[in-house]
């Protein structure tokens, strides 16, 4: 769940996405969302694909927090304004893994705009 605040619009979506280790430090992301953008009293529909590289400052999970750092290609698309493609920079902080392998999210960053996004990952019962 991401909010994107510019001007005087604000974006609120729902996405889902998938993440593939490039290395020990570096994971690759794409991400698929949709929502509404909020403007003067009325809402339009509007969706992204993003492409995100994060690098791992701690990829063996040795402390319970992991915190990463990345930057891609935002593409977003809204009702009267042609999709084109934006910077993305972004930090992450994960939180503990829970025994399924499911850990907490927090995302801060901007492309478009600053953005603010919650999520859950899974990284697999053995994955660190």
């Amino acid at each position: 769940m991401d909010a994107l605040f510019r001007d005087a619009r604000q974006t609120v979506e729902a996405g889902v996405g998938v993440q593939v280790p490039a290395g020990y430090y570096v994971r690759v992301g794409i991400i698929g969302a949709a929502g509404a953008t909020f403007a003067g009293g009325s809402s339009s529909p509007t969706g992204r694909l993003d492409i995100l590289g994060r690098f791992l400052f701690d990829p063996f999970r040795q402390s319970a927090f992991g915190v990463s750092a990345g930057a891609g290609l935002s593409l977003r698309a809204e009702r009267g304004d042609r999709v084109r493609p934006l910077l993305l920079a972004a930090i992450d902080v994960e939180g503990r893994r829970s025994a399924n392998g499911m850990s907490p999210a927090l995302q801060v960053g901007v492309g478009g705009g600053v953005r603010i996004g919650f999520g859950l990952r899974w990284g697999g019962v053995r994955a660190r």
